[in-house]
């Protein structure tokens, strides 16, 4: 939206306009620089005087009475985006199809108004990373979603995969997708189930830092995924993402396996319980680890299914049952719960009322799933040590090894979404498909 009527009243009464600098001075501070515009969108407070400072941060100062507001000499012409000139790389490069979701590897800046626009064409991306001019052919690129990851549903994963399953089988190479990070191991999990055997790589790709600063990542981890649709013959959905601080090289894991593991680190995506698939360098670089199984065979499925009738909650010490009782009543059909320890859960209270097994008896009764994972993230779930996990087992719930929270969640809402037998459900969950539950913990794969 633009300014407010109070605050365009005070601009126009000091002929400012966007690009003209000014001084702000509210409670004893005082903020110099260049007027912006605000952009034409829903959020924000339109009550913000929006400045670009000298140091390259834009501000916002919220206007009242107290704020005084001075037109300053000098004004600057508001810069524009325009990607890098570039050329289309020849056809005999191995073409993809690169498909924008949303997040901030999506971005790009103007760096005078600090507006964010997104990447949709093969001449944007190409300006702005032009080194996969060189590794790929960017046959068909196209903005999907704008949307922060902690947005996207089902329905969005469901897009995804059709478009995915289109641009592979129209003979590209492989797909990357640009996402954000926070959710995007679930989308992973979500693809690698829905688009099975891949011809080639499909890679989700993210970004830690914002495209206008230094320390970006969006670049290195754009031309390691091309580099892998280019040079290998992985046959896998994963994520390829920074493996470690530097810009040494990237780790392309497993995309039932991959986990976000910090929130700002440029290396927050590590294997859980498993090795990544290979690392990529920039140079075009790439060393496969003993998780690679080369010469994968079968032909591409697709199953773009998905219940929407499935939860995720996480079980704490004094955590109510009545929240399971809530959901069995509102028709979800899979429940996961996130124990603890070995895949523990709320049993042998003090208090009968603060014991989750009559609740999972219920559920159980009334054809609902219950699959039990654990908090611990690495190891896996054993309902055979102790008595409480023996007497969730008795009851009818599904321990999955050491299947990540996440990527259950997912499955069991994919295996719902297409069948309607709940004993095939259970043996299906339980069963490896994709990699998604190991068979032996490799001591080597903790703190990866």
């Amino acid at each position: 939206m633009p300014y407010s009527k109070k605050v365009d009243f005070i601009l126009r009464k000091l002929s400012a306009k966007p690009g003209d600098r000014i001084r702000v001075r509210k409670n004893g501070v005082v903020y110099e620089g260049f007027l912006l515009p605000r952009e034409d969108v829903d959020f924000g407070d339109s009550d913000c005087i929006l400045l670009k400072l000298d140091n390259g941060y834009n501000v916002g100062i919220k206007y009242s009475e107290n704020v005084v507001v001075e037109k300053l000499e000098g004004s600057v012409e508001l810069g524009v985006f325009k990607p890098l000139p570039t050329k289309i790389p020849p056809s005999e490069l191995p073409s993809i199809t690169l498909l924008s979701a949303g997040g901030t590897i999506t971005s790009r800046i103007d760096y005078y108004t600090g507006a964010v626009a997104m990447l949709f064409s093969p001449e944007e991306v190409l300006g702005v990373v032009p080194e996969l001019n060189e590794i790929v052919r960017i046959r068909n690129a196209e903005r999907v979603f704008n949307l922060s990851s902690e947005d996207m549903t089902y329905r969005e994963w469901i897009k995804l995969a059709e478009k995915t399953y289109n641009a592979l089988s129209e003979g590209d190479s492989g797909v990357i997708i640009m996402h954000g990070t926070d959710t995007m191991h679930y989308t992973s999990a979500a693809l690698s189930f829905m688009v099975q055997n891949p011809p080639g790589p499909v890679v989700l790709v993210g970004s830690q830092r914002s495209s206008d600063r230094g320390s970006r990542d969006s670049d290195m981890n754009l031309i390691c995924a091309s580099h892998l649709i280019a040079k290998s013959r992985l046959r896998e959905v994963g994520i390829c993402m920074h493996g470690e601080m530097g810009d040494t090289y990237c780790l392309f894991i497993r995309g039932v396996k991959a986990r976000k593991m910090h929130t700002s680190r440029r290396d927050a995506f590590r294997p859980i319980n498993d090795l990544p698939l290979c690392k990529i360098w920039p140079d075009g670089k790439i060393v496969y680890t003993s998780q690679y199984v080369p010469n994968k065979s079968g032909e591409m499925c697709f199953y773009p299914y998905f219940e929407p009738k499935v939860a995720l909650l996480k079980t704490y010490p004094g955590s109510p049952p009545s929240v399971l009782n809530h959901l069995v009543d509102r028709g979800y059909r899979g429940i996961v719960l996130e124990g603890t320890g070995l895949g523990h859960i709320p049993t042998s209270t003090l208090r009968k009322e603060d014991s989750w097994l009559p609740a999972v008896e219920r559920a159980i009764e009334e054809d609902v799933i219950i699959a039990i994972t654990s908090q611990c993230i690495y190891g896996s779930t054993n309902p055979y040590v102790y008595r409480n996990a023996r007497l969730m087992l008795a009851a009818g719930a599904v321990y999955v090894g050491d299947m990540t929270s996440e990527t259950c969640y997912v499955k069991l809402g994919w295996l719902l979404g297409h069948i309607d037998n709940s004993e095939e459900v259970k043996r299906l969950l339980q069963t490896n498909l994709l990699g998604e539950i190991s068979n032996r913990i490799r001591p080597d794969t903790y703190l990866l």
